[in-house]
């Protein structure tokens, strides 16, 4: 048996360190991601479909397209309060950020 996806009804302030974004999610299958500027205020948000499979104990897969083709792989480690994010942006260019999350509510 698999843990089940603790970050439903939450919202996560994540620090990439080169950015910072807060997570929202509303179920086990929409996102509301916002993107913040360097003072923490919101400057940009979308509200995405995602897709979540558990990859172990408090360790999840989730992975997203958002409207301009970017698409997101996440994995979220909520034991140790990280994820690493793979994005491929719609130049086909790709970047890696590793993060830590705080839950907010």
């Amino acid at each position: 048996m698999h843990t089940p996806f603790p970050a439903v009804g939450h919202r996560y302030f994540v620090d990439f360190q080169v950015f910072r974004v807060e997570l929202s999610f509303t179920s086990a299958t929409s996102l509301t991601y916002y993107n913040l500027d360097k003072d923490g205020k919101i400057v940009g948000s979308e509200t995405v479909a995602i897709k979540v499979e558990p990859i172990t104990d408090q360790i999840f897969l989730v992975t997203w397209q958002e409207s301009d083709k970017t698409t997101v792989v996440h994995i979220e480690d909520y034991g140790r309060n990280t994820i690493v994010t793979n994005i491929t942006n719609p130049d086909l260019s790709f970047d890696q950020f590793h993060g830590t999350m705080k839950q907010l509510s």
